[in-house]
């Protein structure tokens, strides 16, 4: 009996554990951008793996305090919501090329390049046409 009990015991733990590694990670695996379609190719944006290396509010900053585990898809914005075609000429605009004026180029490049680790040249992210 005691045995029968171990075993069952076991196998709940063993079910919970990979029930829990095996749960997605909240918002898509990737995200492709392509608002620079017309000059440079689509970016696919590995969104889960950033997902591990820093923290949500990081991009989202309009959800202050948001983690993975308390995003609510209709309340996280994409990127393009206010970065497309900004309604302020101060917000950093999708569309534009320039390492100072693209939110992409602004933040992803400078955390690559501070931190040493990830991609820092145009063809880099963006694939060939």
């Amino acid at each position: 009996m005691k045995k029968s009990l171990y075993v069952l015991g076991v196998a709940v733990f063993v079910l919970a554990a990979g029930i829990a590694l095996a749960a997605p990670h909240h918002g898509p695996e990737s995200i492709v951008i392509e608002a620079a379609a017309a000059k440079k190719g689509p970016v696919t944006f590995p969104h889960a793996k950033h997902q591990e290396l820093t923290q949500c509010e990081t991009c989202h900053h309009l959800n202050p305090g948001m983690t993975a585990d308390t995003a609510v898809d209709s309340e996280v914005q994409k990127c393009s919501a206010c970065h497309l075609d900004p309604e302020k000429a101060e917000t950093p605009g999708m569309r534009e090329m320039s390492m100072k004026k693209n939110p992409f180029h602004m933040a992803c490049i400078t955390c690559h390049k501070t931190e040493a680790k990830g991609p820092t040249k145009c063809d880099d992210c963006h694939t060939k046409k």
